[in-house]
């Protein structure tokens, strides 16, 4: 009997080490899954943010905001699901007047055709600049309380910049934020 438990044993521990030697090359042979990345774009980054818990404060950082999502749209790598989502994101800065003269769609429709434009042509936004702080005028009318200042998009196209200016005019709304309520063309020019 006891000849017979101890080869009893034997078998247990024989397939038993057979078992952990099968587990051990089944874990070193299997091919490791990467964890699934995200590419980081400035799109994604800008989508990231969210102006319901963080309005920009100023009216410069409002036309900042604005710059970014414009320099989105252009980008090359930003993705096509990408731009609906800007698009909402932008009008966020607008004035309630100025979304109110614009459907959604509408504005969208016309930033696809640009877009496009801008593809066909290679042409990206390169850069930016918006007027320092102390160049904004501020005024108090019939409209409200309103911030006046500049934006100067550098547009690259074949190894050409092209410096386009806007002025902007924000109106501060009951909340106290800064709203884009319009802009027009200010001028170009080329370096």
């Amino acid at each position: 009997m006891k000849k017979n438990n101890t080869k009893n044993t034997i078998i247990g521990l024989v397939i038993l080490a057979i078992v952990v030697l099968v587990l051990f090359v089944l874990a070193v042979n299997t091919p490791k899954e990467e964890p699934e990345t995200v590419k980081i774009t400035a799109a994604t980054r800008q989508l990231a943010k969210n102006y319901e818990e963080e309005y920009p404060s100023t009216p410069k950082s409002v036309v900042s905001e604005y710059a970014e999502i414009t320099r989105c749209f252009y980008a090359s790598d930003t993705e096509e699901s990408q731009i609906r989502d800007l698009a909402t994101q932008m009008r966020q800065l607008f004035d309630d007047e100025l979304v109110a003269n614009q459907s959604f769609d509408d504005f969208y429709n016309a930033l696809r055709s640009e877009i496009a434009v801008f593809r066909d042509k290679n042409k990206v936004v390169s850069s930016y600049s918006v007027s320092s702080s102390t160049d904004v005028k501020y005024d108090n009318n019939e409209y409200g309380s309103l911030a006046t200042l500049f934006l100067t998009l550098n547009i690259r196209e074949d190894g050409t910049i092209n410096k386009i200016r806007e002025q902007f005019v924000l109106r501060q709304d009951e909340t106290g934020h800064w709203k884009i309520y319009g802009w027009v063309y200010a001028g170009d020019n080329k370096e």
